[in-house]
């Protein structure tokens, strides 16, 4: 499959204002080029952040009521999701603030652990999430065939697993 084509013709039938122009190498194994598959993930990715710029919210704060509103109770507290978001505690704390401050997240102490303050969506938060800007780009993949959705799951965490495996030796 030629990436370089595809992202080109994608480009084409948008209004984006500024083309750009990627090269892109065939390895001997009529494979796509690894650099021109990192490129249009990385742009499928900024795009799809870029949707996140929604009802007042910034894409990292989605993120964060996502995760609030998926964790289990044991796992809404800051640090937990500081290590999910892969940040620092005083990042995801100050996020954490922001939300809460716009009533979308409350602190509920744990009562067996006075040290723990665990974070649950408000349900302005939840009403908030029905309308994610992530379900636009879950739709677009919802459209593919049901095999193709399976193997780009499945390469994804394969890339995903190899991303973390090299940022944790580093």
């Amino acid at each position: 499959m030629d990436f370089a084509k595809l992202r080109g013709a994608a480009l084409d039938s948008l209004t984006l204002g500024a083309r750009m122009d990627f090269a892109e190498h065939e390895p001997a194994t009529g494979g796509a080029a690894p650099q021109a598959i990192a490129d249009v993930m990385l742009q499928i990715a900024h795009i799809a952040d870029s949707l996140g710029y929604t009802h007042g919210l910034k894409p990292s704060q989605w993120t964060a009521l996502r995760y609030f509103a998926g964790a289990n109770n044991s796992q809404r507290t800051v640090s937990a999701f500081a290590d999910f978001h892969a940040t620092t505690r005083g990042a995801a704390s100050q996020m954490v603030e922001v939300l809460v401050g716009k009533e979308l997240l409350v602190r509920v102490p744990v009562p067996e652990d006075r040290r723990v303050t665990q974070l649950h969506p408000t349900p302005k938060a939840m009403e908030l999430l029905r309308h994610d800007p992530l379900n636009d780009f879950a739709g677009v993949i919802a459209d593919l065939p049901a095999e193709d959705q399976y193997r780009l799951a499945e390469t994804l965490t394969i890339l995903l697993r190899g991303l973390l495996e090299k940022r944790q030796s580093t």
